[in-house]
């Protein structure tokens, strides 16, 4: 930053946010604006195609300066996003027309997975996964943990050495890996994450102790019934990626209750060469993740949630012969019925991504038009099933437990 003269008390508080949140742009609430102030201003500028003005210009070093209506957020939040940075957003919390200075506050640091908690300002079909990953490190072994806040799917995985989990890394895409601050030095997991996968790493070190923190966030007396009792180091990724979360929103997330340990045992090891070579969901000639890619093919899904479920169902094909076959059975039994097909897909096409609704319920971010997704969303689900059920397919009914 650079030093300002004769600093105003609404600059003093600036500064003082920023020092606590300098690896964020930090959006500073000034009546009907956003502003940035120093080096934010200047990505702003260059990441926003804002223009820079500045303030106190009679000063020695004038600060530079760039600002955006409050109600324009949407606009510029994503693409801040997109571009690898976090987002500080200070809001004004106590009474402008007060005589004394403004109170400002950080409310909640938008990271790039976490976009989706903010509103429904992000593409109508998104296909990618919101998900957020930890990696943790002791004795040449890796804990990984992700969450999903597009199905908040939350999981833990252990693998024997770096190259298999960077495997994983290239089939999951998160928005962000956090790090231990221990790891820092590693230069391995450094140039794999930014320089092969362009991956936006952040790193943490937690301040709670990992059971007791899960413990209390799941309300249980021990972590038994999740199967991670006497397993410290996935109980640390677990904690470690959760409490990085609940620290930016500013909240706790009651709404993550579930949580598995996963031994891929159910689907079938893809590597990255094979991902690649056979463009299942990007190719590298065509540049884009759905002309050429047998992803583009199969996807004639309506909704971002049944595009990210695709995508995932290609990335981890079934290899039990048991599963493979039901989910034949019932891609047969529509088949069989191009009527009843034809209107559960006409059902199914309104539903919007309901759990990333119900999460903005849970943080009260929710807007008018989300409720009414929302309502139209599990209305239409209730009538696709009941089509199913009306239908004369018993064993269609069987299969789906219906």
């Amino acid at each position: 930053m650079s030093e300002v003269e004769n600093l105003t008390p609404a600059m003093q508080q600036f500064y003082e946010i920023k020092k606590e949140y300098n690896d964020s742009i930090l959006f500073f609430r000034m009546g009907d604006f956003y502003e940035m102030f120093g080096p934010d201003a200047e990505i702003a500028h260059s990441v926003l195609g804002i223009a820079i003005t500045s303030r106190n210009k009679n000063a020695a070093n004038p600060e530079k300066l760039a600002g955006f209506p409050y109600h324009a957020r949407d606009k510029y939040l994503p693409k801040l996003l997109e571009a690898g940075y976090k987002v500080a957003i200070a809001e004004q919390v106590s009474d402008p027309k007060a005589k004394w200075i403004v109170k400002r506050e950080v409310v909640r640091v938008v990271t790039p997975a976490t976009l989706d908690l903010e509103s429904e300002i992000l593409e109508w079909k998104n296909f990618s996964n919101n998900s957020i990953v930890s990696i943790f490190e002791e004795k040449w072994k890796y804990w990984f943990s992700i969450i999903d806040l597009s199905t908040n799917a939350w999981k833990v995985w252990e693998f024997s050495d770096f190259n298999s989990l960077s495997k994983e890394l290239y089939k999951v895409s998160p928005k962000e890996v956090i790090l231990e601050k221990s790891l820092f030095w590693n230069t391995q997991i450094e140039n794999i994450l930014t320089k092969k996968y362009s991956l936006n790493i952040y790193f943490f070190s937690a301040k709670n102790e990992a059971k007791t923190y899960l413990q209390n966030h799941f309300k249980t007396k021990n972590l038994e019934w999740f199967g991670i009792e006497n397993k410290a180091l996935a109980t640390k990724a677990w904690a470690m990626l959760l409490e990085y979360i609940e620290s930016n929103q500013k909240t706790s997330l009651g709404f993550l209750r579930d949580l598995s340990f996963d031994s891929f045992s159910w689907v079938l090891d893809l590597d990255e060469s094979t991902i690649r070579n056979l463009d299942l969901i990007y190719n590298f000639a065509t540049r884009s993740s759905k002309n050429g890619t047998l992803f583009g093919v199969m996807d004639e899904t309506n909704t971002s949630a049944w595009a990210r479920l695709l995508r995932q169902n290609i990335l981890n094909p079934l290899k039990d012969e048991k599963w493979i076959e039901t989910r034949y059975d019932i891609i047969e039994e529509f088949l069989a019925n191009p009527i009843l097909l034809s209107k559960v897909e006409d059902k199914l096409k309104w539903v919007s991504d309901i759990d990333a609704i119900l999460n903005r319920v849970v943080l009260e971010r929710v807007n008018p038009r989300e409720l009414l997704n929302l309502k139209r969303s599990l209305v239409s689900i209730l009538e696709a099933f009941d089509l199913i059920k009306s239908d004369w397919s018993e064993k269609l009914k069987k299969l789906l437990n219906l």
